[in-house]
């Protein structure tokens, strides 16, 4: 169908400001609702924009596969104050590409696949304070986990640095988490109240300024010494401008804190409802227990992102299930056609992965944790999109899933646990997460079969 023969939008909803505030806060609902009312293209007017809400794989894969060339950066005033005017999430075009070429060696497989052993470390040393007849929030350790990682991967920090690993992981944990908690929806989805004036805006202006100090400390030390390390600080630090210039350490900050707000949450949410998930569910953890007691007690880490089905088809259905982004959007900045309706330049396409994520259609019985629908069928990238898709797809996806899956073969392995309180998903910033951080009880910590009785393969010992 030609542009001139696509249908027009159905008609435009002014949304009032509590069901503005209900689409931040629990977008499932909303978008739900929008769906059931006003078909799988919903045309909502918020923020003195119109948002078209694209509820398909189809219609997602229109937007995707677009000529990326032809879209703006989405919600570019906010990430350009919070995030800084040249950071990846708001460079479009030619200068999106060679930033995202830039990344790409230290997020490739090749390189985070070494860190395994690393990974895996992390996770056992946070898991191991747990006690037994303990109720946590699970979020908090899956945070230190994810934060561990990050100054390991993405910070470099090491002893080998000489800079003290204890006290720099430690002033760094705290800067981040910060940080995060200071990224409050109301100056992310309304950068008017990005001023000085407004307390929210202030607070995190200063968690940012003061991350940065600390981040400057570890690029004046690495000059000093000479410290060449190939993790995303190294990377950015050998980086040059369009006039072959180093770029400067504001900009090394600025894509830092990219990677920081896009990889931190994602894979300690991920995490925390994958064992949020499996403490509801014992018949899953022995069928993941057999599969992971299958291969030795300590395998490759490798091993646990190719050739372990079942526990790949349990991070898969916790994601599909609890999808960190609730959606992901560009900005058409000429005429498209998307799901036979006419999309015009300025109008906001807005891919929403909690309807895609919950299609019966595509998914029968939606809410319903069932690891065993990724082993039946393979999904496309526009039916299980948990991070986003297109030419904007997450960079960190890899290194998330790799972790995640290292840990939770820890917890699984290592520990007996249980639900403690049902817990669902809320808004926090940018990301979604659970509302109560997933209470779990620990009941024992328990030996892997595979190493009390190596010809008994996957028998849990009592």
């Amino acid at each position: 169908m030609s542009l001139a023969a696509a249908l027009p939008l159905p008609v435009t909803i002014k949304l009032t400001p509590w069901q503005q505030w209900h689409n931040f806060a629990e977008p499932r609902d909303m978008h739900d609702w929008l769906r059931r009312t006003h078909g799988d293209l919903a045309a909502i007017h918020f923020q003195g924009r119109d948002h078209i809400l694209v509820m398909t794989p189809e219609s997602a894969r229109e937007v995707f596969t677009h000529d990326p060339d032809m879209y703006d950066a989405f919600w570019k005033e906010s990430f350009a104050g919070m995030n800084g005017q040249d950071s990846l999430w708001v460079l479009i075009g030619e200068r999106h590409r060679k930033e995202r070429l830039l990344f790409s060696p230290a997020v490739h497989a090749n390189h985070y696949r070494s860190y395994g052993e690393t990974i895996r470390k992390i996770a056992r040393a946070r898991f191991d304070k747990w006690q037994p007849g303990q109720t946590l929030k699970a979020i908090d350790t899956t945070m230190m986990i994810s934060l561990d990682v990050i100054m390991s991967l993405v910070f470099g920090v090491d002893p080998s640095t000489g800079l003290g690993q204890g006290a720099v992981m430690e002033e760094g944990r705290k800067l981040v988490h910060t940080l995060t908690h200071t990224a409050h929806p109301l100056i992310v989805f309304y950068p008017k109240l990005q001023r000085p004036w407004f307390p929210l805006w202030w607070r995190y202006v200063n968690a940012k300024k003061n991350l940065y100090a600390w981040m400057g400390k570890l690029l004046a030390h690495r000059r000093a010494n000479h410290i060449e390390v190939g993790d995303v600080m190294g990377v950015l630090m050998k980086a040059t401008d369009e006039q072959g210039n180093p770029v400067s350490d504001e900009h090394i900050c600025n894509e830092l804190l990219s990677v920081l707000t896009a990889g931190q949450m994602t894979t300690a949410v991920a995490l925390a409802w994958s064992l949020y998930e499996l403490g509801r569910h014992p018949e899953v953890v022995a069928k993941l227990r057999a599969e992971l007691e299958a291969i030795g007690p300590n395998p490759d880490p490798g091993l646990l992102l190719t050739s372990l089905p079942y526990l790949d088809a349990v991070c898969k259905e916790t994601i599909r299930l609890h999808p960190i982004l609730a959606e992901c959007a560009r900005i058409p900045m000429e005429p498209l056609q998307i799901g036979g309706r006419a999309v015009q330049p300025g109008q906001a396409l807005v891919v929403s992965i909690v309807s895609i994520h919950h299609d019966p259609n595509t998914y029968p019985e939606p809410d319903t944790f069932r690891p065993e629908r990724f082993l039946e069928r393979k999904y496309s990238i526009y039916e299980f999109l948990p991070f986003g898709g297109g030419h904007r797809r997450c960079m960190g996806a890899g290194l998330a899933e790799y972790s995640i899956r290292i840990a939770l073969a820890e917890a699984a392995l290592h520990w007996d646990f249980e639900t403690a309180k049902t817990d669902y998903d809320i808004r926090h910033d940018l990301a979604m997460g659970p509302k109560y951080g997933v209470p779990l009880l620990i009941n024992r910590r328990r030996i892997p079969a595979s190493i009390t009785n190596s010809t008994v393969i996957g028998v849990e010992k009592v």
